[in-house]
């Protein structure tokens, strides 16, 4: 991007009365949560921030610490992403990658490889613990139960009691097994209390399940091992000195159960036998937790993706990884699945997620004409149709579950990214014209690897590309303001504006304006006003002296 492009802001939604809701009065009705896309996905890191996705984005992204291994604890714990990812995913990315190629590149970083190769080798660590810990436990109470004794002629003697006798050496046994069960129960209450309760493992633990489930389960439905594995089909590892494929990779094994459980999430949470092993407390911690911390990865990963993309201006990519956060938001295989999620939506809010676009226009502010080099703007005027039905559904959700409306709604979030591209009507615009910014993320990337993104013409070259957060549920409308530089050939253009929806299937649509760009040379400009510092708020002399 060109360094005037640092100074655009985000889309700005200029405000309409939101709806008027009172809480009160809102009637609760019942709510049955037939899918939650809260509790199924994550949202994206860099559609939190809103602005500063872009201003504070090299912020997120760390520079690459000289030791031979990242701990696991380091990755997961950690907020940012380091260069060496974002080389990976713009070597493997391409104008014309899939939503797979997105996920695969996503689960295969060195990075993430890392994070499931030592959440892998944890997983074995404490399984030979448990092994260890249970054959001690073995040996205790083999120690610890009454002596055997040598086999005697008294063993076959026939002076012995009667059958009465061992009907009450029946109710002696059953009382003491009932007393072992009691004290076992007290041990793993205690052990629970002390933070030592032992860790259930697939495998070891009757009824446990974890990761050979979901995969057997996966399998069952026709979707394990995945049928297409994309750029990583062909492409070997290195695992303990040797050369393996993805799947004989544990660490990256893992990561592709992962996503591709992500993405059937709702045939996996509504399995009966998960249900059930949830209800006992039969899951496997190991790989169930680590897959939440896996999504996290995954959210900052994808955001990473994004601001590749959009560095590379590819309108192409920077769509397909938009539609791809959605799908793994949602927990979806495929961005077709609109009639399956509009029946979702009609059930759980009465309405369908959707905008209404209108008086869409383009100007430079304060001048009379566009010229080259301005800072222009696309204005629309923006309605949200579902905001009534989905504040008073919500609304009711809560009030059911207890929880105060107000504070709750706090937490809502829909984001909306905006994509503005532009085409010379009037004759042909050099792809040139629009450079790939590469003194930022993609400083570390070779010419090869973007050089697919430089034959880009200048039509699928993007001019700018925001998201905007939507926090207030009830918000209904306003104007929406996207700012862009002109582009740097004058003539005249039509730009188009795609609007997609990260969280939301079907609701995606574009727009266009036309307008005419003046060579900057032809008109003249008034010096912009710089605002006056207000007192007390003028930046500090940093050699001025102080007073002790």
């Amino acid at each position: 991007m060109s360094e005037a492009s640092e100074d655009i802001p985000p889309p700005i939604m200029e405000e309409d009365p939101i709806l008027a809701v009172d809480v009160q009065e809102m009637e609760s009705s019942a709510f049955l949560t037939v899918y939650t896309l809260a509790a199924y996905g994550f949202v994206l890191v860099a559609i939190i921030g809103g602005a500063a996705y872009y201003f504070l984005g090299d912020k997120l992204f760390k520079k690459e610490k000289k030791k031979a291994a990242v701990e696991v604890d380091d990755i997961a714990s950690s907020n940012t992403v380091g260069l060496q990812d974002i080389t990976y995913l713009a070597s493997v990315l391409s104008p014309t990658s899939t939503h797979l190629d997105i996920l695969m590149a996503v689960a295969s970083t060195p990075e993430n490889i890392t994070y499931g190769l030592k959440a892998y080798q944890r997983k074995e660590q404490v399984r030979k613990e448990r092994i260890q810990e249970d054959l001690e436990e073995a040996k205790k109470k083999k120690a610890s139960g009454p002596k055997a004794t040598a086999p005697t002629d008294a063993m076959f003697s026939l002076d012995d009691e009667g059958w009465a006798d061992d009907d009450d050496d029946d109710e002696k046994a059953k009382a003491a097994a009932k007393a072992e069960e009691e004290k076992q129960k007290e041990r793993e209450q205690l052990q629970k209390a002390v933070g030592k309760e032992k860790v259930k493992l697939e495998g070891l633990d009757e009824g446990v399940i974890g990761q050979k489930w979901v995969e057997n389960v996966l399998a069952g439905n026709g979707v394990w091992p995945p049928k297409d594995l994309g750029f990583l089909k062909g492409k070997t590892f290195d695992y303990e000195g040797k050369k393996v494929s993805a799947l004989d990779h544990p660490g990256l094994r893992r990561n592709l159960c992962m996503i591709t459980g992500r993405l059937n999430s709702v045939m996996l949470n509504s399995h009966q036998e998960l249900l059930e092993a949830a209800s006992k407390q039969l899951v496997d911690q190991t790989y169930f937790k680590g897959s939440m911390d896996f999504r996290g990865r995954c959210a900052l990963l994808l955001e990473a993706a994004l601001r590749t993309a959009v560095a590379c201006r590819s309108y192409p990519l920077t769509k397909t990884i938009v539609e791809t956060v959605a799908m793994f938001k949602i927990g979806t295989p495929s961005t077709d699945k609109i009639e399956w999620f509009n029946g979702v939506m009609q059930r759980q809010y009465q309405t369908l997620p959707r905008l209404k676009i209108e008086n869409t226009s383009i100007e430079c502010p304060d001048e009379k004409e566009m010229a080259t080099k301005d800072i222009l703007a696309i204005g629309l005027d923006m309605t949200r149709l579902h905001a009534e039905a989905f504040t008073r559904q919500k609304i009711a959700m809560f009030q059911k579950q207890g929880i105060p409306p107000q504070v709750a709604l706090q937490t809502y979030r829909e984001g909306w990214w905006f994509m503005a591209r532009a085409e010379r009507l009037d004759g042909d615009a050099p792809a040139s014209a629009l450079e790939l910014k590469t003194d930022g993320i993609l400083k570390e990337c070779s010419k090869e690897d973007l050089e697919k993104f430089d034959k880009a013409p200048f039509e699928q070259r993007l001019l700018t590309a925001w998201p905007m957060v939507i926090q207030n549920v009830a918000q209904k409308s306003g104007r929406v303001k996207i700012q862009c530089q002109a582009p740097p050939v004058p003539g005249k253009y039509r730009f188009t504006v795609t609007i997609k929806s990260q969280d939301f299937l079907g609701a995606d649509q574009d727009f266009s304006v036309e307008g005419a760009i003046v060579d900057a040379s032809t008109v003249v400009r008034k010096p912009k006003e710089e605002k006056p510092e207000l007192e007390g708020n003028k930046p500090e002399d940093p050699n001025a002296k102080k007073d002790n």
